[in-house]
């Protein structure tokens, strides 16, 4: 984030901007290759962008960061927590000695996030809501059913997404169900990405129905998948699971048709980016889950080149809409 994407988006507090920064910093350091899309959007709504992809990442990585121990973890979003609510009505918190500099982002991002919430006209006192469905998540290891993994689908997955879509200023009444469909089928196809990665933590987000369908348990399909050989009944689940991402996907597909020009790009980018993991997943007759690979981004070989493409298209129709009158909403003032 520079000083002049703040100047535009009219954030002129000097120790909101620093907030805003921070933020931004932290997006790009934990982001992955998703910071990219940030150059999709018009300058002056990039700190928004920024702000709110760095508090997913965040929280996900608090959640997920297996260097420290399940305490700690907790801690942590309980510390965040209170950093938010303290946010939410102007106050800080009181720290024994100088605050770490985990204290000091959980501020930070708190701080410019509620800002960026209240801009949006977003439900920010609803935050707590999603670090509570985290805080679930984070002692669950399993899931019996596909009806069982529903709060965290809506909770962990649904709840900023509905948040997001109000960011990428929707233009129908159909589009936050669009959006919904969309998102589940990122969530699912990451599932079936990560599920070696996801073993191997302790966890499994396929549900376990599924595997006994297909004559699998956890333990078969912890032995089958990065084995160098994919059995007929771990295509068979995989096929199952992928089939029911993909089906969200299509449903889902006309999501960027209705938002506003600015979004529709990086929309469009994200939903053929995980079309492509799908292609991935399936390619060699699921030959993926015999030697698993890293995640697909905005930054990966495979889909860099349609990142700066789309880039450079977001750049003209950007232009464009400023042209015509298009701006940035005014940012939130007590």
């Amino acid at each position: 984030m520079t000083v002049h994407e703040l100047d535009l988006a009219g954030i002129t507090d000097s120790g909101l901007r620093a907030d805003y920064l921070k933020s931004s910093r932290l997006f790009r350091d934990i982001g992955r290759g998703r910071f990219l899309g940030r150059y999709m959007f018009p300058a002056a709504k990039r700190p928004y962008f920024d702000t709110f992809f760095s508090f997913v990442c965040y929280v996900d990585d608090l959640v997920d960061d297996v260097n420290r121990s399940l305490e700690v973890r907790k801690q942590r979003l309980d510390e965040f927590e209170r950093a938010y609510l303290a946010a939410c009505d102007g106050e800080e918190i009181e720290t024994d000695g100088p605050p770490s500099g985990d204290h000091v982002a959980d501020a930070a991002l708190s701080r410019a996030l509620v800002h960026m919430m209240r801009t949006w006209d977003l439900p920010y006192r609803d935050v707590p809501q999603f670090v509570q469905a985290q805080r679930e998540a984070l002692t669950t290891y399993e899931y019996a059913t596909y009806e069982e993994m529903d709060p965290f689908i809506q909770g962990v997955t649904l709840l900023p997404a509905v948040w997001i879509n109000g960011l990428f200023e929707p233009q129908t009444e159909d589009s936050e169900e669009l959006c919904r469909h969309t998102i589940t089928a990122f969530q699912l196809l990451d599932f079936a990405w990560d599920v070696q990665e996801d073993l191997e933590l302790g966890r499994l987000y396929l549900p376990l129905e599924d595997l006994t369908k297909f004559g699998l348990d956890r333990t078969s399909l912890a032995r089958e998948v990065g084995s160098g050989h994919v059995s007929e009944a771990v295509r068979e689940l995989m096929k199952f699971e992928i089939d029911r991402a993909v089906g969200h996907l299509d449903a889902g597909r006309a999501w960027g048709r209705t938002l506003h020009p600015t979004s529709r790009t990086f929309v469009d980018l994200d939903i053929e980016t995980h079309r492509q993991m799908a292609v991935e997943l399936v390619k060699d007759d699921y030959a993926f889950f015999g030697r698993p690979k890293k995640g697909l981004g905005f930054n990966s070989a495979k889909i860099a080149p349609r990142t700066a493409a789309a880039a450079a298209r977001a750049k003209r129709i950007n232009r464009e809409a400023e042209q015509s009158g298009y701006r940035i909403r005014r940012p939130w003032s007590a």
